[in-house]
């Protein structure tokens, strides 16, 4: 009934944690930021301010790759993030643009990617790649010395890392493997797809990956986090126009992300609405990770790596994380088992947390239960 490529997608752990909790539930799964710190009032008004200028033109239909208006803003704020120069396209998160950067360069070709990874962003990877070539992640990120013993016999077409704040380990990639992940692709004729999303509310701002290559490296950066995620604000920043034009066409096929949202966030970034509140952000996420780390620590729950920002941890339940997750959901909290984050086998024990919607007070109570759901 279904097509191959339809199979390989499977409803990943993260949506299936998700479609029950509650508003009573201590929510460490979600990867969604604090709806404390969205600005709501901020967005009501901006929208007014769209709807008054644009009137009914704010909700025809958006143009391929994105308005003229929001593109030129998203390069000021990409600058602003230290994001070197190039041309932008608009997409409907950044889901979205990993989406159509796989639809635009695999047809079954092997792609590279970290091991353990963000698991819905592998999603369309799989749906458009051949062999899956995992990479292991170390403290210092992606282990570049693994990626070229791999690749000298299966060359990928394509790379996909997180580099900063990665997700679910919470490591950053060090400097020195940034540097040599862009030789090795220059060396073996590979493309890099840098999936940025935490750089906005990260601490630490390690250079780019995309700042060492423009012609190597495609940049995908979001709104999500810095706005608020439900807009769908996404972009590939890049200086290869063919991909572009292809991205552009392919999102013939969606006709892409709203006008409206559209308008909305190009009058955000105008008004400086996302920039002045980027350390608050940061200062908000570090104490939050803070309290997380402390807390796990407190009550003797090992790390499998030592987080270095962002909203995730990946801990090691040293029992099946499946029925570990099923119990502690059964007594209030949410945690997501990682195993689907691995693509060679192993995880069945790790579970990763996150501290992004959960409120700060709620952090030590949370890891305090499932403390109890460990030790039972």
């Amino acid at each position: 009934m279904f097509s191959e490529k339809a199979l390989k997608i499977e409803l990943s752990p993260i949506e299936r944690i998700m479609e029950r909790v509650t508003s009573e539930t201590i929510n460490l799964a979600g990867g969604s930021p604090d709806p404390e710190v969205i600005p709501v009032q901020e967005i009501k008004h901006a929208f007014e301010e769209v709807v008054a200028e644009w009137g009914a033109s704010a909700f025809f239909y958006p143009g391929a790759g994105g308005l003229e208006e929001l593109r030129k803003q998203i390069r000021s704020y990409a600058s602003y993030l230290g994001v070197a120069g190039g041309d932008v396209a608009v997409t409907s998160g950044a889901q979205h643009a990993l989406t159509l950067l796989c639809a635009s360069l695999l047809s079954g070709e092997a792609f590279a990617h970290e091991n353990p990874t963000f698991v819905e962003g592998m999603n369309p990877f799989l749906f458009y790649g051949g062999l899956s070539l995992p990479i292991r992640v170390d403290q210092n990120g992606l282990v570049v010395e693994e990626l070229e013993a791999r690749v000298k016999s299966n060359k990928p077409k394509l790379v996909y890392t997180v580099p900063l704040c990665h997700n679910p380990t919470g490591v950053n990639m060090s400097e020195q493997r940034r540097k040599k992940l862009v030789e090795l692709a220059e060396k073996f004729d590979f493309f890099v797809v840098e999936d940025d999303p935490y750089r906005p509310i990260s601490e630490k701002q390690p250079t780019p990956l995309y700042n060492f290559s423009q012609e190597r490296v495609i940049y995908v950066g979001s709104l999500s986090k810095a706005l608020a995620p439900g807009l769908r604000i996404g972009f590939i920043i890049t200086k290869n126009q063919e991909l572009l034009q292809r991205v552009k066409a392919l999102e013939q096929m969606d006709f892409s992300t709203s006008t409206s949202n559209q308008l909305l966030a190009s009058r955000l970034l105008k008004k400086g609405v996302v920039t002045q509140r980027l350390q608050a952000l940061r200062e908000h996420y570090k104490q939050k990770m803070r309290i997380l780390v402390e807390s796990l620590k407190r009550h003797q729950i090992p790390l499998v790596f030592e987080p270095q920002g962002g909203f995730f941890a990946l801990i090691d339940a040293k029992k099946h994380a499946e029925q570990v997750a099923h119990e502690a959901l059964k007594k209030g909290v949410a945690v997501v088992p990682a195993k689907p984050f691995y693509f060679d086998g192993t995880g069945q024990t790790h579970l990763r947390i996150s501290v992004g919607p959960v409120p700060k007070q709620k952090i030590d109570e949370g890891v305090w239960i499932l403390s109890k759901v460990l030790k039972c």
